[in-house]
């Protein structure tokens, strides 16, 4: 939906809360990459934290994969 009005999107959704599962920090393949903890060990990665441009091309560390941090 989307809504086309000057009121802040502050305003109109007064009270309520996003449902956003909280983001961790975690380490997997010597990597630092940010995950969305899932439960009972297992994460989402959603980010790679490096500078390292070959690590962004290895299939094991992209966005959606789910992973077991060491």
């Amino acid at each position: 939906m989307i809504l086309y009005t000057p009121v802040p999107m502050e305003t109109i959704f007064q009270g309520t809360t996003p449902d956003v599962p909280a983001m961790s920090i975690v380490s997997f393949k010597g990597r630092t990459v940010m995950a969305y903890n899932r439960g009972d060990g297992r994460y989402e990665l959603t980010r790679l934290l490096t500078t390292e441009p070959k690590d962004y091309l290895d299939p094991e560390l992209q966005p959606g994969r789910e992973i077991f941090p060491d």
